[in-house]
């Protein structure tokens, strides 16, 4: 057993004398017995092949490195449940059918004849919520990921890579071979047991000549007679967010919430919220809102400050200032239903704050009671501009020492550029290619916020609050937590300069950024608490 640092907030526990399903058992072993009794801080603990990482929060990392390493398996041998999954392979259904046949000197019959006839044991469930990764995949099957992911892989697609099969919950980015798609739904986010497979449970593939679509599961609200806020344009792409849902990652579930947590954090403060009240995410161009009940908002960029909303007025954020995020937060949080323990809004998935989408024109929201609001005077609360070049500190990635000498050097002496390509999940960046020392296939395993994963086409991807749990890219570097909202904010063509740190030293910056923000909380407790009178 190995431990490394999984960035400044997770520990990864490998096994690398043991593979396939003898280091499937020693994983589930670890699960059991780290399940139980977990010492506080612990967030979740993610199992994946022949690895689990440990995600935690505050200044308890070392005693939680401690408490893994007196960890001992448990007994957890016993099979899983069965599943029979059906196929409609090639067509549309399956679009990389042929193309596998040919690089692998098959028919695609033959293809569809080793995949269907092959029995699979769950060894994670990740990537997306309730994406099975199986293992048991024929040899003769085994290929690259493809050199470039595509950005969309319909819901409900079973494909395969490198050793490992599996199947696309959603509609999702991905570099798989697609060989067909099933109609089973995998994972439904209102069920007792949201994940339809665990670790463990067995697979087996049965063809079909079609199939029905996969249902969508409807989160649609009934409308409100009463309400606060009414969407009079939506911007380019307005959610609902708070800090996010941690805990579920074993099924999948991305811990999502606030690209810009300190953003978000600090909104809220002003407001007189609690720091992860749910409020709303701007990119590039944010919403006009009118506002039919009387409130308190603020709205942080590069600062923030409060301001007092009139019954019937209509306010215009379609014009960020600074960076392509912002932040706007009502007093007493937006009311929608917490899904998974969380109002975030999941748009891979399709769940949480506004019915899973992005705001719409006409769409009204409520708004909670307001608790103790800060005076609306002349101050605000600032933080530094986003910038045309920003520098992101990182700390040694887990597969740091795979890749050759020259893309170790370039990925600390380059530069590299933001795409237009990114989203809420990761920064895709463009620069110097970073290949490795020698070609080879990862099994795929943990990731966090801020993990640099290297596809094999060199070009690097940050990966931001609605990652992926799991990866089968191979990470160079983590760009430490405190960084992060500096990438969120920043737009296409920015400049990036990554700079090398300790383990330690990103703990300590991470100790001095809760510090500081613990004096702004006292700092805003310090201001005269009458109401900020909004006209009614």
């Amino acid at each position: 057993m190995t431990l490394k640092p999984l960035g400044d907030s997770a520990w990864l526990v490998e096994f690398p004398e043991k593979s396939g399903l003898e280091a499937l058992a020693l994983v589930k072993g670890y699960l059991a017995a780290l399940v139980q009794d977990r010492p506080a801080g612990v967030l979740d603990v993610v199992p994946a092949f022949a690895s689990l990482a440990v995600h935690f929060e505050g200044e308890n990392g070392l005693n939680i490195l401690n408490w893994i390493k007196s960890a001992s398996p448990l007994d957890h041998s016993t099979a899983g449940e069965e599943f029979v999954i059906p196929v409609a392979y090639g067509g549309e259904n399956g679009p990389d059918l042929v193309e596998v046949a040919e690089k692998t000197g098959l028919s695609p019959v033959e293809v569809i004849s080793l995949h269907a006839g092959a029995s699979y044991t769950v060894a994670a469930v990740g990537f997306s919520p309730g994406f099975p990764y199986l293992l048991g995949l024929p040899e003769r099957l085994n290929l690259p990921r493809r050199p470039t992911p595509r950005l969309v892989v319909p819901a409900g697609s079973v494909a395969v890579a490198g050793s490992q099969a599996g199947i696309y919950p959603f509609d999702s980015p991905g570099g798989w071979h697609v060989l067909g798609k099933t109609c089973i739904r995998l994972f439904d986010p209102l069920a007792l047991r949201p994940a339809l497979m665990r670790i463990g449970d067995r697979v087996r593939f049965s063809p079909v000549e079609k199939i029905e679509p996969i249902k969508k599961i409807s989160h649609v609200r009934e409308a409100q007679d009463s309400y606060g806020i009414e969407v009079i344009t939506p911007g380019a792409m307005t959610t609902v967010q708070d800090l996010g849902r941690p805990g579920y990652e074993s099924s999948g579930v991305s811990p999502g919430g606030a690209v810009d947590r300190q953003a978000l954090r600090m909104a809220n403060l002003i407001v007189g919220n609690a720091e992860g009240a749910p409020a709303f995410e701007i990119f590039l161009i944010g919403p006009v809102l009118k506002f039919h009940s009387p409130a308190v908002i603020s709205l942080v960029t590069s600062s923030g400050k409060s301001r007092a909303v009139a019954a019937g007025e209509i306010v215009d954020f379609s014009k960020l200032t600074d960076g392509v995020r912002a932040y706007l937060a009502v007093a007493g949080g937006l009311d929608v239903p917490r899904v998974l323990g969380s109002c975030a809004t999941d748009l891979r998935a399709g769940f949480g704050g506004l019915d899973g989408r992005v705001l719409q024109a006409g769409d009204r929201l409520n708004f909670g009671v307001a608790g103790r609001s800060h005076d609306c005077g002349d101050w605000h609360v600032g933080r530094p501009q986003a910038s045309a070049q920003i520098e992101l500190r990182c700390i040694t990635g887990i597969q740091q020492y795979w890749f050759s000498e020259t893309a170790k050097r370039c990925i600390f002496d380059e530069l590299y550029r933001v795409t237009s390509t990114s989203n809420r999940m990761g920064v895709r960046l463009a620069g110097p290619p970073l290949f490795l020392d020698t070609p080879m296939e990862m099994i795929s395993q943990p990731v966090a916020c801020g993990s640099v994963q290297v596809p094999t086409d060199g070009q690097p991807i940050v990966l931001l609050a609605e990652r992926q749990t799991i990866g089968g890219y191979p990470q160079i570097a983590q760009v430490i937590s405190v960084d992060l909202p500096k990438l969120a904010r920043a737009g296409t063509g920015t400049a990036i300069h990554f700079r090398k740190i300790t383990w330690e030293e990103a703990r300590g910056i991470l100790r001095q950024a809760e510090r500081d923000f613990k004096w702004l909380q006292t700092g805003l407790k310090l201001l005269p608490s009458r109401p900020c009178a909004p006209l009614i």
